[in-house]
């Protein structure tokens, strides 16, 4: 492994420049978005991408150039929730993930539903604290004025996107 500058990924690396490029966009996003360390994205991007599909830890932290580390943190992030299957191989440390088909249409599906949910507990929260003093309320009202928002915008959103993703398989437009 080289010691590579910060956003880019190491010249030993076994990418294409063309898999490089696209593992490098992902990494970027969730680096400005999240703050995500560089090499932790890369191993998001390769597993959207890789071939084959089925790869063990080490060989991903090989193909990328990076060390274990932030494979086993991504490993252990994505797979409780479905994301990632992770398969033990007997007799090392070392395991197998594979990403779920599904899995980004599930997990965003997942976690934007919720989002009428937490406006509920928000405007909870103004209820039971209305008579507390305006400026300890202003977080929560800005909160609820977003999530209210996000709620209505959002309503119906899975139903569209369920009948664009039949009308695709059945190689409609």
């Amino acid at each position: 492994m080289t010691e590579n500058i910060e956003g880019t990924i190491s010249d030993r690396s076994s990418l294409t420049e063309a898999e490089k490029s696209f593992v490098h966009k992902i990494a970027e996003h969730y680096h400005i978005t999240d703050g995500m360390e560089w090499a932790r994205g890369y191993v998001i991007g390769w597993m959207i991408i890789n071939s084959p599909a089925k790869q063990s830890a080490d060989e991903i932290a090989k193909a990328l150039d990076i060390p274990r580390e932030p494979v086993d943190w991504i490993a252990d992030l994505l797979t409780p929730p479905g994301v990632y299957t992770r398969e033990e191989i007997p007799g090392t440390d070392d395991y197998y993930i594979t990403l779920n088909d599904s899995a980004w249409p599930n997990a965003v599906e997942h976690s934007f539903r919720r989002i009428p949910e937490f406006h509920e507990a928000v405007q909870h929260g103004l209820e039971v604290l209305k008579d507390q003093p305006e400026e300890r309320l202003e977080r929560l009202k800005r909160m609820e004025d977003l999530y209210g928002v996000l709620s209505r915008k959002l309503d119906g959103v899975f139903d569209v996107f369920e009948a664009h993703r039949q009308q695709s398989a059945t190689g409609g437009s």
